[in-house]
This record gives structure tokens, C-alpha cells and sequence, in this order.
């Protein structure tokens, strides 16, 4: 797979966790964005793992909350999807 498929691959994910933040886990639509790490939104690891719950479901991967911990952020989430290859 070549760098920019992933790139794309994972710019489209990151989209799609941004977007299950702000809206199911209420981070601050207007100061969150998909750099933004996980710790400056207040996101606990209660939080991180229901959101790995609902990945893992979405994705048909499984996601750890420490993975989610340690990715930080949306685009590093996106990333792990693609490594884990999830299908966007």
C-alpha cells in the first residue's frame, strides 16, 4: 500500500473519530480538532474505552483503550484503523 493511500486512508478515518467525539462524547466541536490530544478535552480512560467499544463495533477491529491512549489523538487513531486494517 503505497504512503499516499494510507495517507488518504487515514485522513478519512480521522475525519470519522472526530466527528464520534464531538458528537457522542461532546468535545468541544469548536476547539477540537483531529490533532487535538485526548488529555486537553478532558477524555478519561472511561471515556477511551467506550470510544474503543464503538470502533471496535464500527470497524470490525479490535481497539484497545490503551492503543487509544497511547494514538492521543484522532489522526493517531485514524492511523492505528488503517494499521489494523479496518476498512473506511
Amino acid at each position: 500500500m503505497s504512503n499516499s493511500v494510507t495517507s488518504a486512508s487515514a485522513a478519512s478515518f480521522a475525519d470519522v473519530v472526530l466527528a464520534l467525539l464531538v458528537d457522542k462524547y461532546e468535545a468541544p466541536a469548536e476547539t477540537t480538532t483531529v490533532d487535538t490530544d485526548f488529555e486537553s478535552i478532558g477524555f478519561d480512560s472511561l471515556i477511551l474505552v467506550e470510544v474503543a467499544v464503538d470502533l471496535s463495533r464500527q470497524y470490525g477491529v479490535e481497539v484497545a483503550d490503551d492503543e487509544l491512549h497511547e494514538a492521543g489523538t484522532a489522526l493517531g487513531v485514524a492511523e492505528l484503523l488503517v494499521v489494523k486494517g479496518a476498512a473506511a
